[in-house]
């Protein structure tokens, strides 16, 4: 098939591309190799399609589809954006303690109602005061679509971020799928106003970020315990909710029904990580988000084109793979290009998501690690049956910046290690925890 490729090299600067296309794993790999050097502005050739799918929870993930898609129409979609002005550099919220240390806590899909499930909460206390560190995160799903009032809204976030709050802990959200679910209860809470009231709170760092797409979309960073200057730092991107019901008049039948980064939260990130550059020098860092990339996937079969067991055990070698994967890697309907500008950038050590609560795999990626943190809420859909709790954990990553690099790894921590009971049976609150 012949093909014929525009992009742009730089501002006002487009360039023709065309190439005889022989095979579709040919046409992806030309088309994945443009996209990396420029933005994409127009395809010209005949789609590729894959009709496999695999069902979860009423969604549908065709993987070569649903890849190539997303490369052709979301980078189209990334050269029509307007790019994002330039912002200044931030400046440190968080510190590293005296010996040069500091400890990030993920917490994942807490996702429960007013009255949450009370192991949810013993979870999260135990975690933090074994663990004590400088920072927690709860990356998305919150809560869930129960809350039939505000009240009953704010209640369910005021329960999970008690934990943090008690003991003075800085910490911060970003936003999941369900976290507005209880809008059609008529609680009027959208991710916006959920923002709005956490930022409220004593120790919550979220900022507002009015200028692109998505609420949690935030940089911080940690100063050295030498001096005021960034010794480390922490992404957090709003994953979206849902993919619109069309684009082009055209429906999302076989492709995953979940929304992705969009181009203009990438062109922030990458602004955000210049402007950091060219007044502190390049700031290593991680970064957090709710729904996991096509390279999560493509990481764990070590393949773009084939999802099967064997193809896992090659990529488990290749890629420095542990964990497990009890379910489908639930991604975005498009590959919008995240990874691409990560590997460009080169300050981002390690991307982590939840969504999957079963699934907690990390990996080596091409120099950058790619991750789960387990589900943290007992409220919620796990294992099943009698182990349905096993998997309840939260992940650690543990910093020196007295070592090169500064990040020096990650763990998961189970609540079965933690002497919380696992029984099946759900265990809510008697009443909310008082608002503070």
């Amino acid at each position: 098939m012949f093909y014929s490729f525009i992009y742009a090299q730089g501002l006002g600067a487009t360039t023709s591309v065309h190439c005889l296309v022989t095979s579709q794993p040919y046409a992806l790999v030309v088309i994945s190799q443009i996209i990396n050097t420029g933005y994409l502005i127009h395809v010209k050739g005949t789609s590729v399609s894959n009709s496999s799918s695999v069902p979860r929870r009423g969604v549908l993930i065709g993987s070569t589809a649903a890849a190539i898609t997303g490369l052709l129409a979301a980078n189209s979609t990334a050269a029509s954006a307007a790019p994002a002005k330039k912002a200044p550099a931030a400046t440190p919220k968080l510190k590293f303690a005296a010996d040069g240390k500091f400890k990030i806590v993920q917490f994942n899909d807490t996702q429960d109602g007013p009255r949450t499930d009370r192991r949810t909460l013993e979870l999260m206390d135990k975690v933090l005061d074994t663990e004590k560190p400088g920072f927690a995160l709860i990356n998305g799903d919150v809560i869930n679509g129960s809350p039939k009032t505000t009240t009953e809204v704010k209640q369910a976030i005021n329960n999970v971020v008690q934990p943090m709050e008690s003991r003075g802990v800085p910490w911060a959200l970003t936003f999941g799928n369900h976290d507005e679910d209880s809008m059609p209860n008529g609680t009027n809470m959208t991710d916006a106003k959920i923002l709005d009231f956490v930022r409220g709170y004593e120790f919550n760092t979220n900022s507002k970020n009015d200028k692109i797409q998505g609420e949690s979309n935030s940089q911080l960073l940690i100063a050295s315990s030498k001096n005021a200057k960034p010794a480390f730092g922490i992404w957090l991107l709003d994953s979206n909710r849902y993919a619109p019901k069309t684009i082009g008049g055209q429906d999302f039948e076989g492709l995953m029904s979940y929304d992705w980064i969009r181009p203009e939260q990438i062109a922030w990130y990458r602004e955000a990580s210049q402007a950091t550059e060219a007044r502190y020098g390049k700031v290593q860092s991680l970064m957090f988000f709710h729904i996991p990339l096509w390279e999560h996937h493509h990481m764990w079969y070590g393949s773009q084109f084939t999802s099967n067991d064997a193809d896992h055990e090659k990529a488990a070698a290749k890629h420095s793979i542990e964990g497990v994967k009890n379910e489908g890697i639930y991604v975005g309907a498009f590959n919008s290009g995240l990874f691409t500008a990560l590997q460009e950038r080169g300050d981002v050590r390690g991307v982590y998501c939840g969504h999957d609560h079963i699934n907690t795999f990390k990996g080596d990626y091409y120099g950058i690690e790619l991750g789960y943190a387990p589900g943290t809420g007992f409220g919620t859909y796990g294992l099943g049956g009698t182990e349905n709790h096993e998997l309840r954990g939260a992940r650690v990553f543990e910093l020196d910046e007295n070592k090169d690099g500064v990040y020096t790894g990650t763990r998961t921590v189970f609540a079965k290690d933690l002497g919380i009971d696992m029984s099946a049976k759900a265990q809510p609150l008697d009443e909310p925890l008082p608002m503070k």
